[in-house]
């Protein structure tokens, strides 16, 4: 098991911002969100390398329902 988290910023929608909040609570453990700049839409993940495929499907996924702009995912 890993201890270090991985740092991801994505930008979104100011207005998606509490519904990108409430699908990772949802999902525990695989990231803790964080926002950065509210007014600009910019949030951090903090996800867990153990989790760091099922966290980038959850992105993709959606990605699918709202717009998203990843800054730094790798």
């Amino acid at each position: 098991m890993h201890t270090d988290s991985i740092q991801w910023q994505i930008e979104v929608d100011k207005k998606d911002i509490a519904y990108i909040v409430s699908i990772f609570d949802g999902y525990e453990n695989l990231a803790v969100v964080r926002t950065l700049d509210a007014s600009s839409g910019l949030i951090e993940l903090l996800v867990s390398p153990d989790y760091l495929e099922d966290t980038r499907k959850l992105i993709d996924a959606l990605s699918k329902e709202i717009p998203i702009r990843p800054l730094n995912l790798t």
